[in-house]
């Protein structure tokens, strides 16, 4: 059963007031037993009536029973033996019986009777026996069976000569007192575990309004346990919200005020900066208006925001990956499209020089022409499959750096020469401005070159005749660290600004035109920037804007200290021994004009096309140097390796595979089933030339 707060107020007010007239009953009824009243005013149906105690004992009898029959409680008097001697018209009514079938019968024919508590019917006797007076309450059973619980007022009643004659008995009903106070202790142990168990945090607070009626503060008047996990505040009640968190945001007692003020409730989700938390409030008025209470029901629901805003976030990520992923296609397409026009470029070349060489009678001066031809463009298709294979290794983080202890000024130099002669051919000039000191770094030289190439043809690629181009480096300490600054500067196209940021990311190119004046896959920084980051450097793009030339800064750490100084490659010019090689190639045309280049170099070859052939003629020739395809059908290079290495007289041989295939893996093949070295095709030749002088020099020692 539920009551509401004003029902229950309501029979708390009854319930007092019926107390006090009960016991005004009983007062009254001692004083005219004792004889202390001379008349008594009584309410009555025709108004107030006066009532004179007389003297004589049936008229002091019959006053008593007039005036207890106008009494609202029932009053039932018994005899010694428990026989009903009166009862007035409000006990007829309340136990369904007349006075003329219960007088002079035992009190059981109206009611039984069961006591509430164990021991309440030893109290009562004691009462009695001890003052003759006894209050109380118990449980009486009507005769149709029905239970009431009744507040009874028992006083003894005694002879003229102070005997005791009976017992006199006020009854007031009070089942529905009883009924009402169960619900309200239903109803307030309903509230106080809801109040105890509640997740939500639970308050009632008290407005505090200045002079002109607005809201400035609030004090706490009750809190609930949860309250304390919800904003981390403890013991606040009966102290102010300012007091206790003084930079609480003005919106908090605005709205708070407003309730209590008007009475309207109020929901809505708002962030709390002093407790850096978010809420989902809702208040309410609590109590009469001029309390200006306000009761509030709040759930921390900072976790969902954060969660909300990390999707949010997650969700605008994902549309600029989702962007760049687009873009990267949209460069894809572009860079293949670009990459089919680069690889046909040469072709037209090509084949025009091999027309020119098979014409009879052409000239000595077209037939160097054509040779010259041949060798720029296939050194440029070898250039743009080299960054290929690069991108892809550096990229799926294949590549492996031979680093060594090497002086900066013979790569500087190196790079220079190169540069300077581009320059000259596009009649450029070229600077170059080497450090005040010796500095050493611990680095793959050939892609230390490599890198400095790259750049330094990029400045004379995007610069027009009359064009200034500056390498430079220096020593800079400002780090923290000893490191090189390496700079490439030119005054040619520049970089757009919205490049830039972008400008080392995969096939980003400026914008291609049909004409491909400059040429280029857009791939030779991406390998810069790549390169440099595995020496544990750094490379910086700057530009002023379009026509305002462009600088790549490059930072590199040096080594402490001297290393001993080496002499570098281009000091040693030692003259090439003749050597023994066996090339094996099912390519006829690839195996026949490396043995022809090589025979031009003094060594002395032979050729096999297939692994069982060159097997036969190492056993017979004895090769000093073996350069292997892996491709072969049947016996593949791998194999044929294996099987060399297992021949005593090739133990010692120098093998070097040649292959299309350029990955790490392929490289650790070829390592592990017996080659010395590993050249991808088109072969380097002047790398290749390097490693035939060492295994020169090493067979002669």
């Amino acid at each position: 059963m539920s009551t509401s707060p004003q029902t229950e107020n309501q029979l708390l007010a009854e319930n007092v007031e019926l107390r006090a007239r009960l016991q005004e009953i009983e007062e009254t009824l001692r004083a005219i037993r004792h004889g202390e009243v001379d008349a008594l005013v009584v309410d009555g149906s025709s108004g107030p009536q006066v009532y004179i105690l007389q003297t004589s004992d049936s008229e002091s009898n019959r006053f008593r029973s007039d005036i207890l029959s106008k009494v609202t409680d029932a009053v039932v008097a018994i005899d010694e033996d428990f026989h009903v001697i009166y009862l007035n018209a409000a006990a007829e009514e309340q136990y369904e019986v007349k006075a003329s079938e219960a007088l002079g019968q035992h009190l059981k024919t109206l009611y039984d009777y069961r006591w509430i508590r164990e021991g309440d019917k030893q109290q009562a006797k004691e009462a009695l026996d001890q003052t003759g007076h006894w209050r109380g309450e118990n449980i009486h059973i009507l005769r149709s069976g029905e239970k009431i619980f009744v507040e009874s007022a028992v006083s003894r009643l005694y002879d003229k000569d102070g005997t005791p004659s009976g017992l006199l008995s006020v009854i007031r009903n009070v089942t529905g007192r009883r009924v009402a106070e169960a619900a309200l202790r239903d109803s307030e142990e309903r509230y106080r575990t809801l109040f105890e168990t509640i997740d939500e945090g639970f308050c009632v607070i008290e407005m505090i309004f200045d002079e002109d009626q607005k809201p400035v503060d609030y004090a706490f008047v009750q809190i609930s346990p949860s309250f304390v996990k919800q904003t981390g505040l403890g013991d606040v009640v009966g102290k102010r919200m300012r007091d206790l968190i003084p930079e609480h945001e003005d919106h908090w007692f605005e709205t708070y005020g407003r309730v209590a003020m008007t009475g309207e409730s109020a929901r809505f989700v708002n962030h709390a900066k002093g407790l850096n938390r978010w809420y989902d409030v809702h208040a309410s008025r609590f109590g009469a208006a001029e309390q200006r209470r306000v009761a509030v029901l709040f759930n921390d629901i900072t976790e969902r925001k954060l969660a909300d805003e990390a999707l949010r976030e997650s969700e605008r990520t994902l549309a600029a990956q989702a962007a760049a992923l687009r873009q990267a296609d949209r460069n894809k397409d572009e860079f293949l499209a670009m990459l089919a026009h680069e690889l046909r470029n040469p072709l037209a070349p090509l084949r025009n020089a091999a027309e020119i060489l098979q014409t009879e009678g052409v000239s000595e001066d077209d037939r160097a022409r054509s040779q010259t031809l041949i060798s720029r463009q296939i050194e440029n298709m070898s250039r743009m499959i080299d960054d290929l294979l690069d991108v892809s290794r550096i990229t799926e983080g294949k590549i492996e750096l031979r680093k060594e202890s090497i002086e900066l000024e013979a790569i500087l130099l190196a790079a220079a020469n190169i540069a300077r002669s581009n320059c000259s051919a596009n009649g450029q000039s070229f600077e170059l401005s080497l450090p005040s000191e010796p500095l050493f770094l611990n680095a793959d030289g050939t892609r230390l070159e490599q890198i400095l190439g790259n750049l330094l043809g990029n400045a004379c690629k995007y610069s027009g005749a009359g064009s200034h181009i500056v390498l430079s480096a220096e020593r800079d300490d400002c780090s923290g660290r000893p490191q090189v600054m390496i700079r490439v500067r030119d005054n040619g196209i520049g970089i757009d600004p919205q490049l830039l940021p972008r400008v080392f990311e995969l096939f980003v190119q400026a914008s291609r035109t049909l004409d491909r004046a400059h040429g280029g896959l857009g791939i030779g920084l991406t390998i810069v920037h790549r390169l440099v980051k595995l020496h544990g450097g750094s490379i910086e793009a700057r530009s002023d804007g379009l026509g305002r030339g462009a600088e790549f800064i490059v930072r590199l750490p040096v080594l402490d200290g001297v290393p001993a100084s080496k002499v570098h490659d281009s000091e040693i010019a030692p003259q090439q021994r003749s050597l023994r090689m066996l090339i094996v190639d099912d390519n006829r045309d690839a195996a026949e004009t490396m043995a022809m280049l090589q025979g031009m170099l003094g060594h002395e070859t032979r050729v096999a096309h297939a692994g069982p052939d060159a097997l036969v003629l190492a056993g017979e020739f004895i090769p000093e140097v073996v350069i292997l395809d892996i491709g072969l059908p049947g016996m593949d290079g791998f194999e044929v390796a294996r099987k060399l290495r297992e021949m005593p007289s090739m133990k010692d041989a120098f093998l070097i595979a040649l292959t299309g295939y350029g990955s790490g893996n392929d490289r650790q093949l070829a390592k592990e089933a017996g080659f010395d070295e590993h050249l991808t095709k088109p072969a380097d030749l002047n790398l290749l030339k390097r490693w035939l002088l060492e295994r020169g020099r090493v067979s002669a020692s």
